[in-house]
This record gives C-alpha cells, sequence and structure tokens, in this order.
C-alpha cells in the first residue's frame, strides 16, 4: 500500500457552477448546482493550539497534584515527602493518566466544533495500513542512531528524569506509559494540532523546525535543559514531522515514536540487568 506524497492540502477546490453552455445562452429552467467549499486545512487556528497546550498543561498539573495528596491517604505514604511523592512513578503516572482522557476529550470538542468530519480524518491520523510496521521499525533505527550521536556530544552522567527510575516497578511503569499514552497524547498535538498551523503560517520548513523545536522545549525539564540531549530531542522531533509530513499520517508518526521509545527503555532494561539495578545507569 503506498502513501500519498503531498502532506498538507492548503485549500480545497474552488466551488463549481454546472449549468448547459451548448448554446451560450442562459436556460433559466435549468437548476444551478453550487458546490460548497470545504474549509481549509487546518480547520482550527493557532490560538485553538495555544488552548488545547494550555488546557493540557493545567490539566496535567491539577491531576498531577491531585493524585500527590490522594497518595497521602495510603498507608504506605504517610510519612513520604512532597518531593519525593512528585518523583514517584506511580503517583506522577497514575496523575497524568487520569488527565489524560480528558485532555483527549478536549481535543475532539475542538475539532468537532471547527470541522464538520471525523477527528482522525480532520487531524489526518490515516492509519498506514500494511507499512504499519515499518515505522516502529524506523523509531528503533532512529533511536540507535541518536545514540551514535550522543557518544560525540557533552550528554550529563544523570538527568532529573532519572529520578522517577527508582526500583522495577517503577521502571516497567514508565517503559509502560512511555510507549502507549505519551507518544499518543505528544504526536496528538505536536504533529496533529501544532504543525498544520504552523506549515498554514511559515511554510513548510519553518513549520518542520517550530514544531521540533517545541517539542524538544517541552522535554527540557526531564533533560535538565542540557544543551547535548535537548539538542538530540530536536533532531527526534524533526524526524517525527518529516514522516507526519511525507506519509500525511499523524499515525504513521506515533509508530514511530513508539518504536523510539520502545528501544530507548529495552537498552535501559538490558543495561541495568532487567531493571533490577538502575544505579547502574541512572547515576
Amino acid at each position: 500500500m503506498s502513501l500519498p506524497p503531498n502532506p498538507l492540502p492548503e485549500y480545497a477546490e474552488s466551488a463549481s457552477v454546472s449549468s448547459p453552455v451548448a448554446d451560450q445562452s442562459l436556460d433559466l429552467t435549468t437548476p444551478v448546482i453550487f458546490v460548497p467549499t470545504e474549509k481549509p486545512f487546518p480547520a482550527w487556528s493557532a490560538w485553538d493550539v495555544l488552548a488545547i497546550g494550555v488546557f493540557t498543561l493545567v490539566a496535567i498539573l491539577v491531576f498531577t497534584v491531585g493524585a500527590v495528596f490522594a497518595a497521602r491517604v495510603l498507608p504506605q505514604y504517610h510519612h513520604a515527602t512532597f518531593t519525593d511523592l512528585a518523583t514517584n512513578a506511580a503517583v506522577v503516572i497514575g496523575g497524568q493518566t487520569a488527565a489524560y482522557p480528558i485532555v483527549l476529550l478536549f481535543m475532539f470538542l475542538m475539532v468537532r466544533t471547527r470541522s464538520h468530519q471525523s477527528f482522525g480524518k480532520a487531524i489526518q491520523w490515516n492509519w498506514p495500513g500494511m507499512l504499519a510496521p515499518v515505522f516502529p521499525i524506523g523509531g528503533v533505527v532512529l533511536a540507535l542512531a541518536i545514540e551514535g550521536l550522543a557518544r560525540y556530544l557533552p550528554i550529563p552522567k544523570s538527568l532529573p528524569m532519572d529520578a522517577y527510575f527508582h526500583d522495577p516497578t517503577s521502571a516497567y511503569m514508565m517503559a509502560a506509559f512511555g510507549m502507549t499514552l505519551a507518544p499518543l497524547l505528544e504526536e496528538l498535538f505536536f504533529r496533529g494540532f501544532l504543525y498544520p498551523s504552523l506549515r498554514r503560517g511559515f511554510g513548510l520548513t519553518v513549520g518542520v523546525l517550530l514544531t521540533a523545536l517545541a517539542f524538544a522545549a517541552i522535554h527540557g525539564a526531564q533533560l535538565g535543559y542540557a544543551w547535548a540531549p535537548v539538542f538530540s530531542i530536536f533532531i527526534v522531533g524533526v524526524v517525527f514531522t518529516m514522516v507526519r509530513v511525507r506519509t500525511n499520517s499523524v499515525a504513521a508518526s506515533f509508530l514511530m515514536h513508539c518504536g523510539y521509545n520502545f528501544a530507548l527503555f529495552a537498552a535501559l532494561w538490558v543495561a541495568s540487568d532487567h531493571y533490577r539495578h538502575l544505579e547502574k545507569v541512572t547515576g
């Protein structure tokens, strides 16, 4: 199954008018049929994208804080500090997992109020069919390439995100979340909503670069804002966005994102002896 090379149709065809022209005279008895034009892609505005971004951040913050306070009620967390709970994988993932359905509903309602198309068609989800397995494999290859690049960059030995890997249970939870819900929401926002808006406003090249820059920025806190790992994520964001461009499919970039994250967690699993000795790799 081949995928269309044209990634982003800017505007629909103009309205067409059907009328007889054989004798160049106007036949008032013949009905004139107007075909309404569709809204330009994307149907949403930059302000809509900003609203989704702000809503997402607020929802995650509220649910995560709520999860921290709820955890204090449990006997095993009575003596835990708020700092400990804020870096507890079970608590943080629980809060974010509760927030994500609300965010997805907000995205859905945003699309439905801006477009008459289905959600998947409006954001160009476009499942790649028989080529679907190619993209996770591509994500694994990308992870290996980025790992090769990182050998020549000053990557810190420990990063803030390492604090979430306390024990094997935490690591498995982080892996499951990082290979499913996290890439889904990120791809819907960055490649589904943000990129088309930036492409319409600034063109292909700038749209790709700005999308990748925003993608890297959202991961900055996890990476301690160290330039080398943030630069690596920027490159990853460029590749993900170009896959979305070339395939005209957000589903393709999602699958590649899943494969990329799988490779990262698999490498950690091997290096830490099945997550039993995380101290070897998390500093």
